[in-house]
């Protein structure tokens, strides 16, 4: 009682640093969790999932590489690059021949494929072909144009499924394209859309926009 006693007589002031002095970290933690619930409800209301969910393998300069090439396309094919965005994975290195190296890049590659979700894969090396050959990637034949398949078809990279004969189309090697060069993803590489996509559209409209970029 002496202690509510002395608190009322206290002025106005002193009493806001009473409450300070006593209860300032059970006040923080309330405005700390708060902030964190405001930043949630902000988040999922506002979140979109990204256009595009692209793996560049063993680009040129994995620790710089970021989407800006991907705001070209974007703004190509009508898009706003503030309201749409490119998901890109550039972090992803392996050596042929030197797969120990590569461990754990391979863990993750591997896993994020089977998830699905994941739209275009660019890549190179002997790791590509064999997630090529394992069917990770998508029959060209079934969803680019004969023109663009013509035109492309000396660097047409072939597979089979398990137990058919007939190979198909599944990646295009990219040997001098100027998109690629302009933001130094690669020298050259190969190009595929991967089989469990969930962009199916935006990937077309991309491997448009990359297989008939003209700087």
């Amino acid at each position: 009682m002496e202690k509510k006693a002395d608190f009322h007589s206290l002025s106005r002031k002193a009493k806001v640093q009473y409450v300070w002095d006593y209860y300032k970290w059970p006040i923080a933690a309330a405005i700390a969790a708060l902030c964190f619930v405001i930043y949630l409800i902000y988040h999922y209301a506002t979140y979109r999932d990204p256009l595009l969910n692209v793996i560049m393998m063993n680009c040129n300069d994995s620790i710089t590489a970021d989407s800006k090439g991907f705001d070209e396309f974007l703004e190509a094919c009508g898009y706003d690059p503030k309201e749409d965005s490119v998901s890109l994975t550039s972090s992803l290195q392996f050596s042929d021949g030197e797969y120990s190296t590569s461990y754990n890049d391979t863990q993750v590659l591997t896993l994020m494929l089977a998830a699905g979700g994941q739209d275009l894969f660019f890549g190179t090396g002997g790791e590509y072909l064999d997630y090529a050959n394992q069917g990770a990637l998508m029959d060209l034949s079934t969803v680019l144009s004969d023109e663009l398949l013509d035109r492309y078809q000396d660097h047409l990279i072939y597979t089979t499924e398990d137990g058919a004969v007939a190979s198909y189309p599944c990646a295009i090697e990219l040997t001098d394209n100027a998109w690629l060069h302009k933001y130094n993803y690669y020298d050259s590489c190969y190009f595929g859309i991967l089989y469990q996509n969930q962009n199916l559209d935006a990937a077309l409209q991309f491997a448009d926009f990359l297989l008939n970029y003209n700087d």
